[in-house]
């Protein structure tokens, strides 16, 4: 009887289960057929608000009205879809911590693709891998490799894109990742960098690191390479101590700060948006975060004992409020579950939050719709890239490559008749053996001129059969008509289906001559992280031995493209060539043995390499000598940015000998200038050796009315001016030298004007030697009065400093020591104003020196460094260069610019923005409400209806010559087509990927047409890119720390080299 009883309990709940399935079906459909016909009302109110005039115009602010009526009716409609799709506080199973009670609660969690659970507990040196169902699959111990290798305990843990474990451990400050067991290596735990206080961590979509710094307040993002190198860091800073990290599927992150908030930032580490300020929630402690497939945000709530969710649209949502003691980290699956990590239970504690996928509607209910109105296209938009130089070939078949997972066809060349197909084949297979380039016949091209003589349109319909491509792609150019038909054939498919087609026309001989297709590795292979865009280029770049057969070929095949009038070459750059192996060779032995000459021992001993590596001049010389020998090597440039940097260096030191001879020129062969300058320069020295008198002898007296320590005075009087008198000495020892030494410094300015100049910094800083001795003198002597009071205060108030632990301690002193500390006291002090006069002065001067000597090495690093190569190149052709992921759209009807860095992460939180321009004109006024409904529509429709991308529209001036309803169907169909574009450009900015597409004219049942145009870089960006590294780097000091150290009396010097231990 009791079991009859269980099973008919059972019965009835399976029962009510199903109803209530069907019942929230029902309502998820009458919810979606609501949200369309509000969409259907307003789209069909645009034209009655100006065509029926017995109705009266609607005003500014009724239009406001109704969006937010809209707007509001879409939200609620939000709201309860999402109540309908999410399930509360259903508990599936508790899975017990697999280290057991010995250490602490589970504190971090990852789920990954497969379903698998990784997780860790605090102070336990373990991570721990469980299926869905709890069972343990593997335990890594987290222990470093050897017998002595000590043991780390991991925080949180998450897995790469490559499969392998990264945790962070907190106490190590450092982030591990778990090498597994290969042929040719062991598995083992690499430490791959240090970081000051990692809590949480992450993998972004881009398969970098990310990790939560708690105690610094920043978020790292780590880009490592396949041998786990760290290529880059970038940081968030200015984070109220994050806990927890997730990334976001459609790019950026989501991170947890303590007792704080929850913000969401994309990939270019800007912030998005905060949840308590988005959502209007109040957080108490906010713990582990995780976003699902569909861009949902969940947080656990330590504090309150709570997990919330954060759609996209609608209200946030309480997951969970029961059950939990204290949620630690948070995982969820692609199946609807979610993993909480309770550390007081020291369980993990699987919901199941989500009933199933989003109901969407189906055809049916679409075809149920108005008929006029324009409906989305489920499938994918298909891409044709046609090169304008084709646009006039003889009608025949289009070659090109087929990209499968972008749904694109990027022709290369015409090849028009007559020809035989089994030809065509073995030259195509030819051509893939050469440029590994997947090269085939992708369609037909028919000329209506030609056609109308041949007839040509069976036969061409016929090559689908013979070449076997799907989709078979057919363009039909009309007369002179721009614009032309497109359409695809699948003889093959079983449910064919219409696609909506867009026709891009790009220069081929700009994509083959840009910089746009991705980068050669050292081994001389393609690159792996080249965006969807960059492919495009690529293909065109590695197709060179396509272009290299023109129309005066005698062979079978005839072909059409930017090269077949005849291949582009200049007699003048291949003489330069051949001429250059040679000469390249002849400078490759000279330097060689000049680099011999310098790197052996002689010039190693003292004081020669002191001389070397405080002399500018030597140092210029020897960064040429650099520059000379990266020129004349005789190996190939593995990529592009080694091309560039041969090139920059060549012309930087083709400019910098020119104006060198041009400096030379003017001084030895004009006017005796040589000559003159000597004469003069004895003067100027005693001059200002004299005014220095002048000066020493006002300090001894009462300068500006001051009273000095009259001993004190006159003992760094006179010792300054003995310094003086043998400065003098020196100078007319030298003076019959002077006018040789010019000469053969004018002389050397043929090697470069930097050689020069940097020669004139040393003249510069052996003629005022005796100010730089002042100085040195005089910091030295302050410096010492300065550290002997702090000393001597120090001791006054019972402390010492602490050299081995640098601090200050207490400590006792005797009453003699402190008699004697106050003597030494009162001694300094009073000595102190009469040397700081000194030092001030001879400060001000050696500053002086220094300005003038550091202007003179700024304007060597300017020649040095400055690209002009690429400079000249963006002036005189700038397609070469192209700009950083910038994808940009401009149209008659409407304008588009979106950036492409921040393309998914916008879009992930459906933001949509839209901006209306002032009326058009006073005779038009129904227009201009026109294009209020339609920016008002955009601003308030929900991202769904527009494949959830953000735009930015601008209603262009130009009068419309159509109805609103075709005006509707174009703006739809110009987003959906560019939506498809952008896509290409929105991988890592490490690619050049930069272009811009114009959209055309348009026509109805013709393909949308667009221009791709190159996106130069700007001239800030190509210095910046192409910069030149120098052999000196400026101090990176602050005017707080500059201060610092002239209050302090250390020595301060105009530039710093890279040796130098002092930053």
């Amino acid at each position: 009887m009791g079991q009859t009883e269980a099973a008919w309990d059972k019965r009835s709940v399976m029962d009510y289960t199903v109803e209530t399935s069907q019942l929230k079906q029902k309502l998820l459909k009458t919810i979606y057929s609501l949200q369309l016909k509000s969409f259907t009302t307003l789209q069909s109110a645009s034209p009655l608000l100006h065509s029926q005039c017995g109705m009266g115009m609607v005003t500014q602010h009724q239009v406001h009205q109704l969006a937010d009526k809209a707007k509001r009716l879409c939200g609620d409609l939000d709201n309860i879809k999402n109540l309908l799709h999410y399930c509360q506080d259903d508990l599936v199973r508790q899975i017990p911590n697999p280290t057991g009670s010995r250490y602490g609660g589970v504190s971090g969690i990852h789920c990954s693709l497969d379903g698998s659970i990784y997780v860790t507990a605090e102070s336990a040196p373990w991570v721990h891998v469980l299926s869905s169902t709890g069972h343990t699959l593997q335990a890594l111990p987290c222990q470093q490799m050897g017998k002595g290798g000590s043991t780390f305990l991991p925080e949180d843990v998450t897995v790469t894109r490559m499969g392998m474990v990264a945790v962070a451990d907190m106490v190590n400050e450092a982030i591990w990742v778990f090498k597994p067991h290969t042929r040719l290596s062991k598995e083992e735990w690499i430490k791959i960098r240090k970081v000051g206080s990692p809590r949480g961590i992450g993998v972004d979509s881009m398969g970098k690191i990310l990790v939560a710094d708690y105690a610094q307040g920043q978020v790292h993002s780590l880009a490592l390479d396949h041998a786990l190198r760290t290529l880059s860091v970038q940081s968030v800073p200015n984070l109220q101590g994050p806990r927890y990290v997730s990334p976001v599927p459609r790019g950026g992150f989501v991170v947890s700060e303590e007792c704080g908030d929850v913000k969401v930032f994309m990939s270019s580490r800007k912030l998005l948006s905060s949840l308590s300020s988005k959502y209007g929630h109040q957080f108490g402690n906010p713990a582990g975060v995780c976003v699902d497939t569909d861009g949902s945000i969940l947080v656990a709530d330590e504090q309150c004992r709570t997990v919330h969710l954060f759609p996209e649209h609608g209200a946030p949502i309480c997951l969970v409020s029961t059950g939990l003691q204290r949620p630690a980290g948070m995982a969820c699956s692609s199946s609807g579950h979610l993993f909480v990590a309770d550390t007081v239970e020291n369980c993990v504690k699987v919901f199941k939050y989500c009933v199933r996928p989003p109901y969407r509607s189906t055809n049916a209910g679409a075809s149920r719709a108005d008929p006029n109105q324009t409906q989305r296209v489920t499938a994918m938009v298909l891409k044709v890239f046609f090169p304008s130089c084709c646009s006039s070939a003889d009608s025949g078949i289009l070659i090109g490559r087929w990209i499968s997972e972008q749904n694109s066809a990027i022709i290369l060349a015409v090849v028009h008749f007559p020809f035989i197909p089994v030809q065509v084949k073995q030259y195509l297979a030819e051509v893939q053996r050469v440029t590994k380039v997947s090269v085939t016949v992708l369609g037909s091209w028919s000329n209506s001129k030609q056609e109308k003589e041949e007839s040509l349109s069976e036969f061409l319909e016929d090559l689908g059969t013979i070449f076997c491509h799907e989709p078979w792609i057919q363009i039909s150019k009309e007369g002179d008509s721009k614009f032309w038909s497109c359409s695809t054939l699948q003889k093959h498919s079983k449910n064919p289906q219409e696609e909506e087609i867009i026709l891009v026309y790009y220069d081929q001989r700009k994509v083959m001559l840009s910089h746009l297709h991705p980068l050669l590795d050292a081994a001389g292979q393609r690159a792996e992280d080249a965006s969807k865009l960059s492919a495009i280029f690529d293909t065109v770049a590695r197709s060179q031995v396509l272009f290299m057969t023109d129309r005066y070929d005698e062979g079978p095949i005839k072909l059409t493209h930017w090269q077949s009038d005849g291949v582009e070459a200049s007699i003048i750059v291949e003489l330069l060539k051949q001429a250059s192996v040679p000469a390249c060779m002849l400078l490759s032995f000279l330097l060689s043995l000049v680099s011999g000459i310098c790197r052996s021992r002689v010039l190693k001993f003292w004081p020669l390499s002191f001389l070397w590596s405080k002399l500018s001049t030597c140092e210029q010389l020897g960064h040429r000598l650099q520059h000379l020998q990266v020129i004349s090597s005789n190996k190939k440039a593995q990529n592009q940015n080694q091309l560039m940097r041969k090139a920059n260096i060549f012309v930087s030191l083709l400019i910098d000998v020119a104006l060198g001879i041009l400096l030379m020129s003017w001084l030895l062969y004009r006017k005796n200038r040589i000559g003159h300058l000597a004469e003069t320069l004895i003067p100027v020295a005693d001059h200002v050796a004299e005014e220095l008198q002048d000066l020493l002898q006002w300090l001894m007296g009462a300068p500006a009315g001051l009273k000095m320590n009259r001993a004190l005075d006159q003992v760094l009087g006179r010792f300054f001016l003995y310094h003086i008198h043998l400065w003098i000495s020196y100078i007319h020892l030298l003076s019959p030298f002077i006018e040789m030494i010019l000469w053969y410094v004018g002389l050397s300015a043929c090697l470069g004007l930097t050689v020069a100049l940097c020669i004139l910094s040393d003249i510069m800083a052996l003629l005022t030697f005796h100010i730089y001795c002042f100085y040195v003198y005089g910091a030295r002597l302050y410096c010492l009065k300065i550290y002997g009071l702090s000393s001597l205060w120090r001791l006054f108030r019972g402390k010492k400093w602490n050299v081995l632990r640098q601090r200050v301690d207490s400590c006792s002193y005797d009453l003699d020591q402190l008699f004697i500390g106050t003597l030494l006291f009162t001694i300094l002090l009073f000595l102190l104003p009469t040397t700081a006069l000194y030092y001030l002065v001879f400060t001000l001067l050696r500053l002086l020196v220094v300005i003038v000597q550091g202007l003179i090495h700024l304007l060597v690093d300017l020649i040095d460094s400055l690209p002009l190569y690429s400079l000249i190149l963006r002036l005189c052709r700038s397609y070469r260069l192209a700009a950083q992921n910038r994808g940009k759209a401009t149209g008659a009807g409407g304008a588009l610019e979106s950036n492409a860095k921040d393309f998914r992460e916008y879009t992930s939180h459906g933001v949509l923005t839209a901006e209306v321009l002032p009326p058009l004109s006073d005779s038009e006024p129904g227009e201009d409400v026109l294009w209020q409904v339609l920016g008002q529509l955009i601003l308030q429709a929900p991202s769904r209806w527009f494949y959830q991308y953000e735009w930015i529209v601008f209603a262009s001036r130009k009068r419309i010559e159509f109805n609103s309803v075709r005006l509707w169907h174009v703006a739809s169909k110009f987003f959906d087509s560019v939506s498809e574009l952008t896509k290409y450009s929105t991988d890592e900015a490490q690619t050049r990927a930069g272009v811009k597409f114009r959209v055309l004219e348009q026509q109805d049942g013709k393909p949308l047409r667009l221009l791709m145009q190159i996106n130069p870089l700007s001239y800030g960006g190509v210095v910046q890119t192409y910069r030149l590294p120098t052999y000196s780097c400026y101090p990176r000091d602050s005017w707080a720390s500059l201060c610092k150290k002239l209050f302090l009396g250390e020595l301060i010097y105009p530039w710093k080299h890279k040796g130098d231990k002092q930053n």
